[in-house]
C-alpha cells in the first residue's frame, strides 16, 4: 500500500512589503519542524521520495523533517510552481512520481495543501503551520490518484 504525507510549512513571520518566496521559518517553525522529525522517526514509514515547494519556509521545513528521518535532503525535489499552489497543481506533480516509490512526502502552504487532503479522503481539513497527515493510498500507481482514494492514517500536529 502507498503512502504520503502532506505537510504544511512550519510557522514563517509575516514581513510586510518583503518577498513572500524568500521568507524564513522562525524559530518556533524551526521547533515544531524539527519535532515533527523526531516524532516520524518513531516507527512511522520512512519517504522515499520529498516533493517541496521551493519557498524558503517550504524547503526548509522539508531538508529539516527530512534530515531527522535520515533522508538524502539533496535528493528532495524542489519546484517553484509548487509556491502557494492550487490542490490541481499539487496533485498534477505527485500524478507525475514514479511508482517505484510507495513513500512520499509533499511539503507545501495553504489552502492547497489542506483542499488536497479535503479532497484525497473526503474529510475537512484546515492544516495549520507544520501539521502532518499520513494518508493510506487505497490505489496503485501515483498517477491514480485523485478524488476519495485516501484514507487518514494518522495526524499530527506540533
Amino acid at each position: 500500500m502507498k503512502q504520503v504525507y502532506i505537510i504544511r510549512h512550519g510557522d514563517s513571520p509575516f514581513i510586510n512589503g518583503g518577498d513572500d518566496f524568500e521568507r524564513p521559518l522562525s524559530e518556533m517553525g524551526k521547533y515544531d519542524a524539527i519535532n515533527i522529525g523526531l516524532h516520524l522517526n518513531e516507527g512511522y514509514p520512512r519517504p522515499s521520495y520529498i516533493l517541496s515547494s521551493a519557498a524558503k519556509r517550504a524547503i526548509t521545513t522539508a531538508r529539516i523533517i527530512g534530515g531527522e528521518l535520515e533522508f538524502d535532503t539533496t535528493k528532495i525535489t524542489s519546484v517553484k510552481s509548487l509556491h502557494n499552489a492550487h490542490m490541481e497543481t499539487v496533485l498534477e506533480k505527485i500524478n507525475q512520481i514514479s511508482e517505484n516509490h510507495e513513500c512520499i512526502m509533499i511539503f507545501g502552504h495553504n489552502p492547497g495543501l489542506s483542499m488536497l487532503a479535503s479532497y484525497l479522503t473526503g474529510e475537512n481539513f484546515n492544516l495549520e503551520t507544520c501539521n502532518t497527515v499520513l494518508l493510506n493510498v487505497e490505489i496503485d500507481e501515483w498517477a491514480q490518484l485523485s478524488k476519495d482514494t485516501c484514507t487518514v492514517k494518522q495526524y499530527i500536529a506540533p
